[in-house]
């Protein structure tokens, strides 16, 4: 019998799923026609039990923004162990895509990240960040919802034990949204207190030396082909690493008695 995935494989695979449909298609299609293929290839994918997910994650808000510049969608498991994922798209051949990516030199605050000391991030990184959290599904499951509206609706129908998690995830220009998410979120109000978690993959640092230097880590993972920088933040409470390297789905069911 194979060993339940880990930690990282089901992260990777989550954001891999962010690429389903990230094209219109040629002979075109309407942002809802668009919007409604990607929720259903990405809902085909979690339901198959042959990938690193195992059939246990739930599709539970998607949206694209604007001129499908971003894309990013919500997550949550339904085998017990009360996770939930929020991950980002990463570039897509757009070009206002490929300008955040270029959009390096000229840096910015970044308030909503809820520091109480100033940090600055790249023009690119903020325009992304902001069209993604400010982005409304137009399709089911969550129609006419922001992804921090969805998220407080979601973790509202969680139970409370064990303490819910929330991974933020995403690859390139997705892991870079994803580490700006995650202060943004965590300081947020919620209904449920969450554990925030950090894992990306091949993502490029969203801040400069004002986001890095004496902040909380976030991991960063590697793959065979790329290694991905780690990535700090000045955050309230935020859990500096995801669960330890090899914590199998099956462990993080119940909590410990």
């Amino acid at each position: 019998m194979a060993p339940d995935p880990t930690t990282a494989q089901v992260t990777m695979t989550l954001a891999a799923l962010a690429a389903s449909g990230a094209t219109p298609r040629p002979s075109g299609e309407t942002p809802q026609q668009q919007t409604e293929r990607i929720i259903t290839g990405i809902n085909a994918q979690l339901s198959d039990p042959s990938l690193a997910t195992q059939g246990a994650w739930k599709l539970v808000w998607l949206a694209l923004s604007e001129a499908n510049a971003n894309m990013a969608y919500i997550a949550r498991s339904t085998n017990g162990s009360n996770e939930f994922a929020v991950v980002a798209r990463g570039t897509d051949a757009d070009l206002t895509d490929i300008l955040e990516d270029l959009d390096v030199g000229t840096v910015v605050p970044f308030p909503e990240s809820g520091s109480p000391k100033p940090i600055a991030v790249s023009k690119g990184a903020m325009d992304a960040f902001k069209r993604v959290v400010n982005a409304r599904s137009i399709a089911s499951p969550s129609p006419n919802v922001t992804l921090a509206q969805a998220l407080t609706a979601a973790l509202n129908s969680a139970p409370s034990s064990p303490q819910p998690t929330v991974y933020l995830t995403g690859h390139s220009l997705g892991g870079c949204i994803a580490t700006m998410l995650a202060p943004y979120l965590q300081a947020q109000t919620w209904p449920k207190q969450p554990k925030f978690a950090v894992i990306t993959y091949a993502a490029p640092t969203a801040g400069v030396q004002s986001s890095s230097t004496t902040s909380t880590p976030c991991r960063g993972s590697s793959t065979s082909a790329t290694t991905t920088p780690t990535t700090w933040y000045r955050t309230r409470g935020l859990i500096s690493t995801p669960p330890p390297a090899g914590t199998r789905a099956r462990d993080r069911r119940r909590p410990k008695k």
